[in-house]
């Protein structure tokens, strides 16, 4: 009879512990950017976070942040619960008519201001994620991405 005690005392406090080892919670800070060369105080800028080249200008997957535009010249924005030390590009555009969409020309060239969170090595190809991409650290200084446009 004890050891029916025993086995079921042994089984019901298996069931209480967890399965697995917690995994670590990894640190996150704010990424805090400005934008420059926003030319109209109306409309939204949106910033698509991307994490890897197989999300990179993916809508679907992209981490979407949306700031109403109030003022020109030069926007904050700030973006919370990014993990320090993973890598990120950014991708933005200035939504000036507000509709919700990146708007082009006829030959599918932008007809509203971008910029991404690197150089652009080619102005005439989208650019690669690596191309990009940064690693985000709490102590980097601010970026400053400057919207352009086409023509």
């Amino acid at each position: 009879m004890k050891r029916i005690v025993y086995i079921l005392l042994f089984f019901s406090t298996a069931l209480l512990l967890p399965a697995s080892s917690p995994r670590p919670v990894s640190p996150t800070g704010t990424l805090r950017f400005s934008v420059e060369n926003v030319k109209h105080a109306k409309g939204t800028i949106w910033v698509g976070v991307y994490t890897s080249e197989d999300d990179f200008l993916d809508r679907e997957k992209a981490r979407l942040v949306a700031v109403k535009v109030s003022d020109s010249g030069v926007c904050d924005i700030s973006i919370p619960e990014m993990v320090v030390g993973q890598e990120y590009a950014l991708g933005l555009f200035h939504d000036e008519n507000d509709n919700g969409e990146f708007d082009t020309n006829f030959f599918g060239l932008p007809s509203e201001p971008w910029a991404f969170s690197g150089t652009l090595k080619n102005r005439f190809r989208l650019p690669r994620f690596n191309e990009v991409s940064f690693r985000f650290e709490t102590s980097a200084p601010t970026q400053i991405l400057r919207l352009r446009t086409w023509f």
